[in-house]
């Protein structure tokens, strides 16, 4: 139960960030292109970096480490998108996530790729359920004809507290 808080918490702040970001594209910015793709994954994930560096007394560099992998897992969608289609968002999807675990070992005290890659995976896989229920739930039928902050707000923090639960575990 200790890492229920830490994750609940770091789910809240990407429900609400995830959500403010819905609706900055649900107000119609142009879709898929590279340079808002990659704000928006930057944006995201240095707000995470930043937290989980803030629990160990790193903020500076979590939000640097945060930032790097929002943005490589970002661009590595672009770059892999003209092979795949849209499905490439698999892989960027465990990109992300081994590096946003590798970030978690730095931040405890040593990196270690082995752990990280493992974690990784793991932590992708159990993410990628709450990802496919709000890419069901939310995106099925985009753009909606309205804007629910409700709906959004709680299909997000359920989709990330337990890949967020997995990533801090020890």
């Amino acid at each position: 139960m200790r890492l229920l808080t830490p994750a609940m918490v770091g789910s809240l702040l990407l429900a609400v960030l995830s959500t403010v970001a819905d609706y900055v594209w649900f107000l119609d910015i142009p879709q898929h292109q590279v340079t808002s793709g990659a704000i928006h994954g930057s944006v995201l994930f240095a707000a995470l970096g930043f937290y989980l560096g803030w629990r160990k007394g790193k903020a500076l560099v979590g939000l640097a480490g945060g930032l790097i992998s929002g943005l490589v897992a970002a661009l590595s969608f672009y770059a892999l998108a003209p092979i795949g289609g849209y499905s490439m968002m698999l892989v960027s999807w465990l990109i992300l996530w081994i590096l946003l675990a590798a970030l978690q070992t730095h931040l405890d005290g040593r990196l270690d790729m082995a752990k990280a890659i493992g974690r990784g995976i793991i932590v992708a896989i159990v993410a990628a359920i709450g990802f496919g229920v709000v890419l069901f739930e939310l995106y099925r039928g985009w753009p909606p004809q309205s804007f629910s902050f409700f709906k959004h707000f709680v299909a997000w923090a359920m989709a990330y507290l337990p890949g967020l639960y997995v990533l801090l575990k020890r």
